[in-house]
């Protein structure tokens, strides 16, 4: 077998949304194969179908599992998760790992959109996943054209109300299990064009790969050593950005923004702990753990949010603890708990283990915080639950 293609470029994350049955392996494996024809894919559609599962962490105890193929075409490499259920897909969007930057919808023509389709665009929306390309599924079962209109109607309704604008969220009609089967090579036949039209629209509408070193800087701490002449030694790992002795920074959270700079830096070399030190102009005692290094001005302190979680199942955390009303459950934020005021919507009386739900949470320190910060949730030193923040409440 010819060994697998290294690729040269850095990959962009998607991932496929949709109802259950709705077709979404199906299509990942005719996109492999049309790929395949014009790019190059890592693998061929059977043996994508036959894949086991990758399980993928997502903090001690969690995982996501997905199956996951790469391919290339028009110079752009896509890296593409293909979720094993609807409540994968919820604790993917939410634990923010892989790092999803696309989305395909996948909607059958024959059912329309669910409830759970329509909650994955709402939490796709919520967590800033920026682009969804859309493809209308099984329209070679339904037979009468105004039903797929009224389809393609309903999608554009939630699109437009998720706040994906029409012009970059196409909608395609197709069939993937006629492009899967389909044995000819002919790119332009009624069984392919749908498939090519979709990657044609991933490649003009998906938004660029992020580098983690273009963004701000962001190192949470997890321990503070205060040294002689005003310097105090920062532990963390840098999750994003990049820094240089002399850099002026902030540190933010705990308290008022206290402006400084990097005096000294040492990065691990050590692939198990991944944690550096930073060493900054500082007086004893200003600096605590929970606090985040970041670039000047980039992230602000708040103690108040809005958030989805996602509550574990007790296989996944050894427990079965639910998240009630008034709850005042732990929240571990970058490397501390902070004990959290937690209210649920008034439609919702519990959030039970492998649910899913919009909460408000009100912290009793004012923490670093914007929109995407992750986060878990603990109930008596158990985690319970994962979260994302989706919005800072003044």
């Amino acid at each position: 077998m010819e060994a697998k293609r290294q690729y040269r470029h850095q990959g962009l994350t998607i991932c496929t949304l949709g109802g259950v049955e709705h077709g979404k392996t199906m299509l990942t494996a005719g996109i492999i194969k049309v790929v395949s024809r014009i790019g190059s894919a890592q693998t061929n559609p059977a043996d994508f179908e036959s894949q086991q599962p990758t399980h993928h962490s997502i903090g001690q105890q969690t995982y996501v599992s997905y199956k996951v193929v790469d391919y290339e075409t028009s110079g752009r490499h896509y890296t593409h998760i293909d979720g094993l259920s609807h409540v994968e897909n919820v604790k993917m969007l939410i634990g923010g790992s892989p790092a999803i930057r696309g989305a395909i919808l996948v909607v059958s023509a024959v059912d329309g959109v669910t409830a759970e389709a329509e909650a994955e665009i709402r939490l796709a929306s919520q967590v800033r996943i920026p682009t969804v390309v859309t493809f209308l599924n099984k329209a070679e079962k339904v037979k009468d054209p105004e039903l797929i209109e009224i389809c393609e109607m309903e999608i554009r309704e939630v699109l437009t109300d998720c706040g994906y604008a029409e012009d970059e969220s196409p909608i395609i009609v197709g069939d993937a299990e006629k492009a899967f089967n389909y044995k000819g090579q002919n790119l332009n036949s009624d069984h392919w064009k749908p498939i090519v039209d979709l990657i044609f629209a991933m490649n003009r509408c998906m938004p660029q790969p992020l580098n983690p070193l273009d963004l701000p800087l962001l190192m949470p701490i997890r321990k503070v050593i205060d040294n002689p002449k005003d310097t105090s030694t920062l532990y963390g790992e840098v999750v994003q950005g990049g820094l240089a002795v002399g850099h002026p920074v902030d540190v933010v959270g705990k308290g008022d923004r206290i402006r400084t700079r990097c005096v000294a830096l040492r990065h691990s070399e050590s692939e198990e702990t991944k944690e550096d030190e930073v060493q900054v102009d500082a007086e004893m005692g200003w600096i605590t753990s929970g606090q985040v290094v970041s670039q000047p001005k980039s992230i602000k302190s708040h103690i108040e949010f809005e958030a989805s979680v996602y509550v574990m199942t007790q296989e996944e955390c050894g427990t079965h603890i639910p998240l009630v009303g008034n709850d005042k459950p732990e929240i571990h934020l970058w490397t501390i708990d902070v004990t959290g005021h937690l209210h649920l919507p008034s439609e919702v009386a519990i959030v039970n283990p492998g649910e899913h739900a919009t909460v408000q949470i009100l912290l009793d320190v004012p923490m670093a915080l914007a929109i995407g910060t992750r986060f878990e949730i603990k109930k008596m030193d158990v985690k319970i639950g994962i979260g994302v923040v989706t919005g800072i409440i003044e």
